[in-house]
């Protein structure tokens, strides 16, 4: 489907209107608020970015064990992030090819926040149609007087979303011909050659949906640290925002970074309360990485926090110009959480993270709200806030790729094994 007209040429002169919000700090201001408020441009973001960019959709040992299979919604996309029996992770369409009833759903609905399921066989719940874990038709009951299986089996599967795995996070993109993934993240490699994400295991999880805030707005809030101090004071003393330093941002980078040092005496947990017993550090850190607490945002969906003792990963799902439905996930070492003393100061930590993410709603909610306004300003950064122009460069490159293609909307999801 061609995007209307009317859509590429607002994006086309959002682009022209945004040029003054990127570049030096001291020059540059905010998107336009249209950027954060029109359908229009949400229909163009959903198919020229949403449709074409790499999207976090959860980690590796989510789905620890062979016949482990998560079900989850990308986009309005029902996916599998599976296991299959000889221990490769891929991502599959959660789609039966027979009618097309969500394989998980209906009276097998899976639960928010729930863990992995597990099984042999994929099985859809409707007219009992199974697959295999690489997504190969099984089995496809009564179906002999009109078709005979071994001909169904040539010709039917689970679609197999395009995936790559980066560190032990799980990327998906819906366009098959996207430049690959892991070139674009060589800053954030580098940082996490040290850090043992790909062996981390996940604890917490915190879903939720139909949060009142541009997907932007999200990403805005979490690598700025200006509003540190004010919004959620007495909760984030332990690292400071004068001691925060930005990451660089070059054309073609898809993350932006920033690090923030902990203050004198503070230990190493960000969200811990004096007295409290913290988490031992990740093996292998540098000296660097144990005095430091490192915010990503690798865009166009996924906010990470990286403390010394865990990390903190948060993947968004835009659901209209001004909502987005969110999952956060908590990853530890092992020996942490098989710890009962370490998991019960883990899972206290967590409660503690809920306050700070309380905070950041109310803020969004109100922000969101006043960008309907038509007094909105162009505004005037404060140093603090440098990595706002580096996201701005991001979303307005994206905007240029799509609007290079004639067609900006992406092409079907490939049937490919």
């Amino acid at each position: 489907m061609v995007l209307e007209a009317l859509v590429v040429e607002r994006a086309r002169a959002f682009v022209a209107a945004a040029a003054g919000s990127v570049g030096p700090v001291s020059e540059a201001g905010i998107l336009p608020r249209e950027g954060y408020t029109s359908a229009r441009l949400w229909a163009f973001e959903r198919a020229a970015i949403f449709g074409r960019e790499w999207l976090c959709i959860g980690h590796v040992n989510e789905v620890p064990q062979p016949g482990d299979h998560l079900p989850m919604t990308v986009q309005d996309e029902p996916l599998l992030l599976v296991r299959d029996k000889e221990g490769a992770v891929r991502v599959l369409s959660g789609v039966c090819q027979h009618r097309g009833h969500p394989m998980v759903g209906g009276l097998s609905e899976h639960p928010l926040d729930a863990p992995a399921l597990n099984a042999p066989l994929l099985v859809c719940p409707y007219h009992n149609w199974s697959y295999a874990l690489d997504g190969s038709l099984v089995g496809a009951p009564d179906m002999r007087r009109t078709c005979p299986l071994p001909e169904l089996r040539r010709r039917i599967r689970l679609p197999q979303i395009r995936s790559e795995i980066f560190h032990g996070l799980v990327f998906v993109n819906f366009d098959e011909a996207a430049a690959s993934l892991a070139p674009r993240l060589a800053k954030l490699d580098a940082e996490l050659r040290t850090i043992p994400l790909a062996e981390l295991v996940p604890a917490q999880q915190h879903s939720q949906r139909g949060l009142r805030w541009n997907w932007k707005l999200h990403h805005e809030n979490a690598l700025e640290p200006y509003h540190t101090s004010f919004v959620h004071r007495n909760y984030h003393d332990a690292v400071p925002s004068s001691l925060t330093v930005f990451g660089a941002y070059e054309d073609g980078d898809c993350a932006v970074m920033r690090h923030t040092g902990f203050a004198a005496g503070e230990g190493g947990d960000l969200f811990e309360e004096g007295g409290v017993r913290r988490l031992p550090d990740m093996a292998g850190l540098s000296e660097a990485q144990r005095n430091r607490v490192t915010f990503v945002a690798v865009l166009p969906n996924l906010v990470m926090v990286i403390q010394p003792s865990l990390v903190t990963i948060t993947m968004l799902d835009p659901t209209g110009p001004g909502t987005l439905d969110s999952r956060r996930l908590n990853l530890y070492p092992r020996e942490v959480i098989e710890d009962a003393g370490y998991r019960a100061f883990a899972d206290a930590q967590f409660e503690r993270i809920k306050i700070i993410v309380g905070q950041d709603a109310a803020t969004q909610i109100a922000l969101q709200t006043a960008y309907k306004s038509r007094h909105v300003p162009k505004g005037t950064l404060a140093w603090l806030e440098s990595s706002i122009p580096q996201l701005n460069q991001w979303v307005l490159d994206a905007y240029r790729r799509a609007l290079q293609h004639s067609n900006p909307h992406p092409p079907p999801i490939s049937q490919a094994a």
